[in-house]
């Protein structure tokens, strides 16, 4: 293994340790969970999560509208075999926008959701994309806890973004890359 992939699985694993020990801190073990890309074959199961439990499910339409996006990715989180957890991004010229992550509520504070963070954390580089941007309304105070406990900040307030008239606050997370010795000038 090269450097720079020692470095990649090092780096990954500090997102991992640090984002997933969350749900230990909680009473609870980090679920192991596969992630994986999202696949055709997973719509229907990602559609019925997505309407069991998101309090403002998207239809639809609004989830092939942001999957046919050329610069948009999908992964899920699996548990023996059964998709418990899935995420939504785009990939913007400086950072990765979230446009969708939900957990079945039988999984949730087991990691999951730290875990697929963790793994987005990971295409995040010092020099091209920087950081993650995701909004949350403003009555969703567990995910507003969730991603900050994760480090996300709050950066802005977008009035009336929703159809109901609800605010939403930006979120950000930017990286801050640990200095490996693999990365250490030698003089």
């Amino acid at each position: 293994m090269g450097s720079d992939m020692r470095a990649f699985v090092a780096i990954g694993l500090d997102f991992v340790r640090e984002w997933g020990g969350l749900a230990m801190e909680n009473g609870k073990d980090l679920l192991p969970v596969q992630l994986r890309w999202m696949t055709e074959l997973d719509l229907e199961a990602v559609f019925e999560l997505e309407q069991r439990e998101s309090a403002h499910p998207w239809d639809a339409l609004e989830l092939a509208s942001v999957l046919n996006r050329p610069d948009a990715a999908a992964m899920v989180a699996e548990f023996e075999g059964r998709i418990v957890g899935f995420i939504i991004y785009i990939c913007n010229d400086s950072c990765l926008k979230i446009c969708n992550i939900v957990v079945s509520k039988d999984f949730r504070r087991c990691g999951v959701g730290a875990q697929m963070m963790a793994k987005i954390a990971c295409r995040l580089t010092r020099s091209v994309r920087d950081s993650i941007l995701l909004e949350v309304r403003e009555t969703n105070l567990t995910g507003q806890l969730f991603f900050r406990s994760l480090g996300f900040r709050a950066i802005s307030i977008e009035r009336a973004s929703y159809d109901s008239g609800e605010d939403a606050y930006i979120m950000q997370y930017r990286h801050r890359p640990k200095v490996l010795p693999t990365q250490m000038a030698v003089y």
